[in-house]
């Protein structure tokens, strides 16, 4: 019995002892599926907290490689990755600040240079970059225009090897030379001369330019040369000199010359019926000649007088088509009497212009005298075409027009450049004063005054000296 109580025990426990197996055994399963579960868990965790700031930096790093600096995102831990991912954002932000303001500089600059430019375009003067050594690094159209040469297909080459321009290349470089040499001795920041260019040695100048030139030294050590045409102002300066000149002619030979003629045809009532008839003959034409010559010095001294003392303009509502026909009676109404015969062109929409009516009366009287004379001189080679005398009125720009055309030779280039100045003239016995007046009466009236060829087939067949007059705008009363 004892044993077999024994063995009933033992097999209880050792059934009991199975469990107990199993129940340790899932036990154990359960905590080490938790401990890896945990382990895991904790791995992602802290993977998560030291990657993902990696993994930000990177692709902010890929980002502003490809140039994009848009902001980027940052952690707000505390450790030392969310640090570091706050600093690359900051970074960022001030590549990008750094960037626009950059960007804003070279739209700031490219405007600058554009209006530079633009100004360079549009100055009158003539502007040009040159090296040490001459050569021509840029130039404005300015420049071209002035010294009628194509500056901008010789850049990069020395100004001396431009056409014509050789001696005045000569003078700027040797100017910058003596600058350079004294500009630290004296302080002296420029340096200022003029020029004339296809000026020859004697006789009229064909085609003269008078310049004033200053040049500087920039920056980079390149040299800037501005010039401008300054031949109109010489022209008035010339043509100012030339009325004090006539101012003091007049007076001082117009004086004597009364006195020379009566002398002279007292001589002849004096001695005429006391010499025989051979020397009576020979008097009187001496007589003739000395009053025929002090008459001619009469009016060229006339010519001056009027020239040097022409009074202010009296401007007036003006009709010009009716003042032409007034002024056409001294020539037999354009018939031809009175030298070549004169065609009439007035446009009868023409308004009233502002003008002096005397005044404009001797401009008109000149210019058909120069028409007839230049139409006259060449009716010997077969050509007669007469003179045209035309009114215009042109509505665009509210300016009426006066235009005289011949047909005669018509003026050598050199003439036409300075043809308003006094003494200027292609007749063998003009005083060169017709044109002169006619242009300082037109600038008392505010006209514009041209004067060219007119040419035909490629032939010069006369010359137009044209006047445009602003339109009155006096309110009716």
């Amino acid at each position: 019995m004892a044993v077999q109580v024994a063995n009933r025990e033992y097999q209880e426990r050792a059934l009991g002892r199975d469990g107990l197996r199993r129940m340790y055994i899932g036990t154990l399963t359960l905590s080490l599926f938790l401990a890896v579960f945990g382990a895991i868990l904790l791995a992602v965790v802290l993977g998560n907290q030291l990657a993902r700031p990696l993994l930000l930096l990177a692709e902010g790093v890929k980002q502003v490689a490809a140039g994009d600096l848009t902001p980027k995102m940052a952690l707000q831990g505390r450790d030392e990755l969310g640090g570091l991912t706050r600093s690359f954002a900051d970074m960022t932000r001030q590549l990008a600040d750094a960037r626009k303001a950059v960007e804003t500089s070279m739209v700031q600059l490219d405007g600058a240079r554009a209006n530079l430019q633009t100004i360079l375009d549009n100055l009158t003067a003539g502007v040009i970059v040159l090296d040490a050594d001459g050569v021509v690094i840029s130039s404005n159209p300015g420049a071209t225009r002035i010294l009628r040469a194509p500056l901008a297909a010789f850049e990069g080459r020395p100004l001396a090897g431009i056409p014509g321009l050789d001696a005045f290349a000569g003078s700027v470089l040797a100017q910058f030379e003596s600058f350079l040499g004294e500009r630290l001795q004296h302080g002296l920041d420029h340096w200022q001369q003029s020029f004339e260019l296809n000026a020859p040695s004697q006789g009229m100048p064909k085609d003269a330019i008078t310049l004033v030139a200053r040049g500087a030294l920039l920056p980079d050590n390149t040299r800037l040369l501005v010039f401008d045409d300054i031949s109109e102002i010489v022209s008035a300066q010339r043509a100012q000199a030339w009325g004090e000149v006539a101012r003091r002619l007049a007076h001082e030979i117009k004086n004597p010359l009364t006195p020379i003629q009566l002398s002279a045809e007292r001589l002849e009532m004096k001695l005429a019926s006391k010499l025989a008839e051979p020397d009576q003959a020979m008097l009187s034409k001496s007589v003739k000649t000395i009053v025929d010559q002090v008459d001619a010095m009469k009016r060229l001294v006339n010519e001056f007088r009027d020239y040097a003392r022409l009074p202010a303009a009296e401007l007036h509502p003006l009709d010009l088509n009716a003042l032409v026909m007034d002024v056409l009676h001294l020539y037999g109404n354009g018939t031809g009497d009175e030298g070549s015969p004169i065609r009439v062109e007035l446009d009868a929409d023409s308004p009233l212009i502002r003008g002096d009516a005397q005044q404009l009366r001797q401009v008109i009287h000149n210019l058909l005298q120069n028409a007839q004379d230049a139409t006259d001189a060449r009716k010997g080679e077969g050509e007669d075409g007469g003179v045209r005398i035309r009114t215009q009125w042109v509505k665009s720009s509210g300016r009426v027009r006066l235009s005289v055309m011949d047909h005669g030779t018509g003026f050598p280039e050199h003439i036409l450049k300075r043809a308003f100045e006094p003494y200027v003239t292609t007749k063998a016995r003009g005083t060169g004063l017709g044109l002169a007046v006619v242009k300082k009466i037109a600038d008392e009236h505010g006209a514009r005054v041209d004067i060219s060829n007119r040419v035909s087939d490629g032939v010069v067949c006369g010359a137009q000296v044209s006047l445009s007059f602003a339109m009155d705008i006096t309110p009716a009363a």
